[in-house]
């Protein structure tokens, strides 16, 4: 353990200073307030400090209440030490956040005892420290998975809602476009019943990393549920986002998945946010435009409500992925 010692009279400093070696801890000795303050605000400062209360440049209740003015973690624990002992200054001095006073001339058992009280003060401090770390990290990521889905790592249903009430603010309030696409893969029953659940799973996670790859930073990609996905683009029209799900369609049109011999295809509806309505009735769009996909023959866009002809490639050799 790190003390520090300020104290302007010299002879009354080495002593304190040999008697903290003899038990062993490691020793900072300045000789006035400012420099007290510089150690102490140092990154790797010590814990615990003895303050003289009288000192040039800045006395050592100033150095107290200065310290805990900007105090929000790593506290430090510091001990007055002063010839003044009337109990109206211990009250000032501690009133001012000092965490303990001694007044000269001191008994050396006395402060061995209660520097071993700032230790375990200071040692508790760090053991809470790190227990709330601990609770945060585990807040964190309890947060993450009530937020995203198992099986892809996308967003779930419940964030993607939260984040398409963000983003339709946000596009109110700048006055740019936002497009919603919404797709769902073609004949995944079938997958399902003629090869398993564990391949229809990873058909899923195939089409998750086409989404995840074909989109920008900025876009928000997530699991609405079953074999059905969404994906929020701001700062996108209807045209780009027309061409961002033909494109996520063709890539996934030519993946392969192991243990599966059907082609792979999806269809989507595509939206584009008007003014005049809400984050419900624009998915009621996308996905109103995305039954029509599929009841005129899948593997296709259409937006909102008029179609868009097909530009899917005739299927060629899947590539493995």
């Amino acid at each position: 353990m790190k003390i520090l010692i300020a104290d302007d009279d010299r002879t009354s400093r080495r002593i304190l200073q040999a008697v903290l070696l003899k038990w062993g801890y490691e020793v900072l000795s300045v000789s006035d307030g400012n420099e007290a303050w510089q150690a102490l605000n140092e990154p790797d400062h010590p814990r615990l400090a003895i303050l003289d209360w009288n000192m040039p440049g800045m006395d050592g209740l100033e150095v107290v209440r200065r310290l805990r003015k900007g105090e929000a973690t790593d506290p430090h624990y510091l001990i007055i030490l002063t010839s003044r002992g009337e109990k109206k200054d211990v009250v000032e001095a501690l009133n001012s956040g000092a965490d303990d006073y001694i007044a000269k001339p001191y008994d050396n058992e006395e402060l061995k005892a209660r520097i071993g009280v700032g230790i375990r003060v200071i040692e508790l401090q760090a053991a809470l420290a790190c227990r709330l770390a601990d609770l945060d990290r585990a807040n964190a990521a309890i947060a993450q998975l009530a937020s995203t889905d198992e099986l892809t790592r996308l967003g779930n249903r419940r964030s993607f809602n939260e984040k398409l009430m963000k983003e339709i603010s946000a596009a109110q309030r700048h006055g740019y476009p936002l497009a919603l696409i919404m797709a769902d893969l073609d004949h995944f029953k079938r997958v399902n019943d003629l090869f398993g659940h564990d391949a229809g799973d990873r058909v899923i996670q195939i089409f998750a990393a086409v989404l995840t790859t074909a989109i920008r930073v900025e876009d928000f990609p997530a699991r609405w549920g079953g074999e059905e996905f969404v994906v929020l683009l701001p700062h996108t029209d209807e045209e780009g986002g027309r061409r961002l799900a033909e494109r996520i369609g063709r890539t996934f049109a030519l993946t392969q998945c192991e243990g599966v011999t059907l082609p792979l295809s999806a269809s989507f509806g595509v939206a584009v946010f008007r003014e005049e309505e809400n984050g419900e009735s624009l998915l009621r769009r996308a996905d109103s435009a995305l039954m029509r996909a599929k009841q005129e023959g899948r593997n296709r866009v259409v937006v909102s409500s008029h179609q868009i002809e097909p530009s899917m490639p005739k299927r060629p050799e899947p590539v493995l992925i």
